[in-house]
């Protein structure tokens, strides 16, 4: 149905018409296969997430008004919250280290599974149908980031997607578990997008809003499919509206609904995300895997190297030139400082971050050759140049290339016993068999009744 524009589908009930229709048995292997590897990450990232001071925080302030012994999960602890408030405190724990995965919005994991899992808990759903929506925010949160230009374009106007397309993700995840229609779906993701933001402002003093964006968006998410159900309306033309469509307030009048349908049903953009090998901005990944070769390839330890002269374009340099390094978020978004690690031949896990090791000679000496330099015809998924010098003379230059398709990406993925390796090194602070039973339980997600098991493993930690 649409609501005064005769025939003419808008691309918000074109997505909801779609997805509203789609069933387990219609989704490849592979795809199911694929998004439980990220399913597994993002809880794994979550689990730690929540012993972190800034989720904690957050838990403690939602707890301290909204605690409930029937609500949600709050991963990690003992605790339970409303659906949508237990989708910020687990959306906040995922994301608190910025080692989630990315794609979909920009954040899809710690933005879509919180929602999905919060409402999967109230409602009783079986594993399946939280695959399903799983699934479903992943792919319209990329289709919608895809509609206001993609995420370069995006993160060049200021806006955090993760944050703000999010919202959209989380809307679309909760609503397919709560079995919406087609009309009642719509109103979701209209609803969701009224009240949809996220900004990168944070950049200027570390601010902890980075960590909150991908929580708030399941809220966001939550509440409007919630609102959805219970007969609420949101704006059927969203992105179209010519005076505060997302399109006009978003980017500038111009939008791209032929790109954010291409495909649809046939490509779910689950391949589309990438999982994080290294704990930082993956901004800075591409540049990583092009030195990790290069020692590789080269036996280059980081005494050989006399300086690297890494040139970026503005954005980038904004988002990757944190100065002075005193905390895990600056390292995070410190390219330098990921690339001394890689010269010094470091993993990048959330170890070498947290607390970052700039006074450790070996790296504080490398990090020192290293300086930033602006070129403004390099777009941000262009990737970095690296310019490096050795001590012999020898100079040699790295086109590093899209950082969305470095090493995790589609195509350089990380493989299921890699990912497993992460989430176990992840969770094993945390004590006991709770790397074994999520990896089981999350392995067999789709033969469970309910969520009753992955709830259990995370349950209470402390």
């Amino acid at each position: 149905m649409t609501r005064g524009h005769g025939e003419i589908r808008s691309l918000t009930e074109s997505l909801a018409d779609h997805w509203s229709h789609v069933g387990y048995d219609d989704i490849p292997g592979d795809v199911v296969a694929d998004v439980k590897d990220h399913i597994l990450d993002t809880l794994a990232v979550a689990l730690r997430g929540a012993t972190t001071a800034e989720a904690t925080s957050v838990i403690d302030a939602l707890a301290g008004v909204q605690s409930t012994s029937v609500g949600s999960t709050v991963w990690g602890t003992g605790l339970r919250l409303s659906p949508a408030q237990a989708a910020l405190a687990n959306g906040t724990s995922a994301h608190a280290r910025d080692f989630d995965d990315g794609g979909g919005p920009g954040h899809a994991g710690s933005t879509v599974l919180p929602a999905a899992m919060a409402v999967a808990e109230a409602t009783g759903a079986n594993g399946k149908a939280l695959i399903t929506a799983t699934i479903a925010g992943y792919d319209i949160g990329h289709r919608a980031l895809a509609a206001l230009g993609g995420f370069g374009t995006h993160t060049d106007r200021g806006w955090h997607s993760s944050g703000t397309m999010g919202s959209l993700a989380a809307a679309g995840g909760a609503a397919k578990c709560l079995g919406l229609d087609a009309e009642r779906y719509t109103d979701a993701l209209g609803i969701a997008g009224s009240f949809t933001g996220g900004v990168w402002a944070f950049k200027d003093d570390g601010a902890q809003t980075k960590r909150l964006h991908p929580g708030k968006a399941g809220e966001t998410g939550v509440d409007a499919a919630i609102f959805a159900r219970a007969g609420i309306t949101g704006p059927h033309r969203l992105f179209e509206s010519q005076w505060g469509g997302l399109f006009a307030t978003y980017n500038g009048g111009v939008g791209h609904p032929d790109v954010a349908l291409k495909d649809l049903g046939s490509d779910f953009n689950v391949a589309s995300a990438y999982l994080k090998p290294y704990a930082c901005c993956r901004g800075c990944h591409s540049a990583v895997d092009v030195v990790l070769d290069l020692l590789r390839t080269r036996c280059i330890r980081a005494e050989d190297v006399r300086s690297v002269r890494v040139t970026a374009g503005a954005t980038a340099l904004s988002m990757l030139s944190a100065d002075p390094i005193e905390t895990v978020f600056d390292a995070q978004f410190s390219l330098p400082y990921a690339v001394s690690l890689a010269l010094c031949g470091d993993r990048l896990g959330l170890d070498e971050y947290e607390p970052p090791r700039v006074d450790e000679p070996r790296i504080k000496e490398t990090l020192a050759k290293i300086s930033m330099h602006l070129d403004e015809s390099i777009d941000l998924l262009d990737g970095p140049r690296l310019d490096v010098e050795l001590t012999d003379g020898e100079r040699l230059t790295l086109e590093s290339g899209d950082p969305t398709f470095a090493k995790g990406s589609a195509p350089n993925p990380m493989r299921h016993d890699e990912v497993v390796a992460k989430a176990t090194e992840l969770v094993a602070p945390l004590g006991g068999d709770v790397a074994r039973g999520l990896v089981n339980a999350v392995d067999h997600l789709d033969h469970a009744p309910d969520v009753t098991e992955l709830l259990h493993v995370l349950g209470d930690r402390s």
